[in-house]
């Protein structure tokens, strides 16, 4: 009887193990890298909903980067995925409309920058970090960041948006509200008085604030942080004089200064 040849008797072999369900043997290599493939794809479902995230932040990101260099009228959704590197369905996919992906931008930032300033201020409250320091240096993040030029640019967008003005406007203020009410929170743990902490802190970003809408017109940072050395030099002489306790609890400026004039012409005559 003619023998079947080696070839075929091995595809005769692999059918007949294939049809009653046993499978050949494999090498400890190729088990090892079955295993990792298997691994790989359950790793893959678990991760869905991170891959989700991935996108939307990085369509988040571009928004920002589209809206500081072109301004609100300017974005494009197009332009949006482009700078992500996503497809328009993509973009659209998570967000249906530029409204909704503005507003998501919105929300999402406020919430991160909220979150990052209240860690900073609670850790200055205990810290060795001065808070005033602390909050000069975490308002100059902030409002010398892109993400506060975008949220200039969405106030000032012409009237058709005014829903999303509408909108966004609460975001930010509830957010700004909390990081100053902890970083005054910061200076009542270091032992300053709550009324005196709130103006301290109410000066200081305003000033840090103003410099950045100044420098529309004059970019100069080496002078701004000069000027808020000098106002962190006014805070301490004042929190460190005695009459400052009758100004803060409401003695009349006036009233403080002329008793300021008697003790020192009773000093020169003594």
């Amino acid at each position: 009887m003619a023998r079947t040849p080696l070839s075929n008797r091995r595809r005769l072999e692999t059918a007949t193990t294939a049809r009653v369900g046993v499978r050949r043997a494999e090498s400890p290599a190729a088990e090892a890298a079955a295993a990792k493939k298997r691994v790989k794809k359950r790793v893959q479902r678990r991760t869905q909903a991170e891959r989700t995230d991935a996108s939307r932040r990085k369509l988040i990101a571009a928004t920002i980067e589209v809206m500081r260099r072109r301004g609100y009228s300017g974005l494009t959704t197009a332009e949006v995925a482009e700078v992500a590197g996503l497809s328009r369905g993509a973009l659209l996919h998570h967000f249906p409309s530029r409204h909704e992906l503005v507003l998501a931008t919105m929300r999402h930032m406020n919430d991160l920058v909220r979150v990052e300033s209240q860690r900073r201020a609670s850790e200055a409250a205990t810290g060795t970090v001065d808070p005033l320091d602390g909050a000069i240096r975490d308002a100059k993040d902030f409002f010398f960041s892109d993400f506060f030029f975008v949220s200039l640019a969405v106030a000032m967008s012409d009237v058709y948006d005014e829903d999303l003005r509408r909108q966004t406007r609460p975001l930010s203020r509830d957010s700004r509200l909390a990081v100053e009410a902890a970083w005054v929170d910061a200076l009542v743990a270091r032992g300053i008085e709550r009324p005196l902490a709130s103006r301290v802190m109410t000066i200081t970003l305003s000033i840090v604030r103003g410099f950045s809408i100044r420098v529309f017109i004059d970019d100069n940072r080496k002078h701004f942080d000069e000027v808020l050395e000098t106002w962190k030099d006014m805070v301490r002489v004042y929190l460190a004089s005695p009459d400052r306790d009758e100004t803060h609890r409401g003695a009349a400026p006036a009233e403080a200064t002329a008793r300021k004039r008697r003790a020192v012409a009773s000093r020169r005559k003594a």
